[in-house]
């Protein structure tokens, strides 16, 4: 790979998203579809597509981060029952029904893989919206960043059943893919406990270590990274591991500045992110299929509509909010 092509077509695709987002922007419509737009464009130009892609991924993973740094205990503890219950009641609910709607079409294993991809939400999306309204803290904001963690979580069983039903297996080589996913999950969360909780705070009040900016920025930044690539390593979501060493980080009182530190990079690979979003986008397709694709996208907000607020007004939520 040619470094210095790759640099260009990053380049290009920024100086793209800042133009496309500044006229969304100016049209009242969220940057986000400027950046979208960007990729689109661009992506037939581009020969470092999927290098672009995996560099962006990390935007997700910086802005979970960052997200984490707002959170603590606490808070996570409030959202336990919308996450898990909630969030389990609308992965399960919106999977089957999305599998029954298309099973009328297709056979059972391509109907269950398309309930497993409507029954996700983009989190950089979501959250990317909240963030630029502030409604984070909000009652919706947090059972919505409730649902996106359970979602999140939800990635890994759903990956395996699909491989699963991809390639076959024995109950026992299943059972083997199950446990090891959940000590691999349990081993990452102790590790982070250790490092995020305990040792990095202490670091950072020895020897005045926190009076040297650069240090501080550059423990911020191997922090985020470190945390995604080892939820990747061990096949769970980089995100959710980025989130999580964020939340522990959280509760010591250099949260505020780690999240200055962080929050231009975290700038950078989002609208990254999204403009490698876009370059997934194949404009003949959807001219061809658009009707198809608009009827999908009707039937998705519609379903999973209706399925959030039953789950919300079962939580005995308010009606607006569900």
């Amino acid at each position: 790979m040619d470094f210095w092509q790759l640099l260009m077509e990053i380049l290009l695709l920024l100086g793209a998203a800042f133009v496309l987002g500044a006229v969304a922007q100016r049209l009242k419509q969220s940057a986000i579809v400027g950046y979208l737009l960007a990729g689109t464009l661009l992506g037939p130009f581009l020969f470092n597509a999927q290098a672009v892609m995996d560099v962006a991924e990390l935007g997700v993973a910086l802005l979970l981060f960052s997200i984490g740094l707002e959170f603590s205990f606490g808070r996570l503890k409030r959202l336990g029952r919308v996450a898990l219950v909630g969030g389990s009641l609308q992965v399960t609910a919106t999977l089957g029904a999305f599998a029954l709607l298309t099973l009328i079409f297709l056979p059972l294993p391509q109907a269950l893989s398309l309930g497993a991809i409507a029954a996700l939400s983009s989190t950089a999306v979501v959250l990317r919206v909240l963030v630029d309204r502030a409604e984070v803290d909000a009652v919706h904001g947090r059972t919505a960043l409730g649902i996106l963690l359970l979602q999140d979580i939800a990635v890994v069983p759903l990956v395996l059943m699909l491989t699963i039903m991809a390639s076959g297996g024995t109950a026992r080589e299943v059972a083997f893919r199950i446990l090891w996913t959940l000590a691999s999950a349990g081993g990452l969360v102790v590790v982070f406990y250790l490092v995020f909780y305990q040792l990095v705070p202490r670091v950072l009040t020895s020897g005045g270590m926190y009076a040297n900016r650069e240090l501080v920025v550059l423990l911020a930044i191997l922090a985020a990274v470190g945390s995604t690539w080892a939820s990747h390593a061990v096949g769970l979501s980089p995100a959710l591991g980025a989130f999580l060493a964020g939340m522990l980080l959280g509760e010591s009182p250099f949260a505020t500045q780690i999240r200055s530190d962080v929050g231009s990079l975290r700038t950078l690979f989002v609208t990254l992110f999204f403009t490698s979003i876009g370059l997934l986008m194949d404009p003949a397709w959807l001219l061809r299929y658009g009707g198809l694709a608009l009827a999908a996208v009707a039937g998705i907000m519609v379903v999973k509509t209706l399925v959030i607020f039953i789950i919300g007004r079962l939580l005995r939520m308010a009606p607006r909010y569900s």
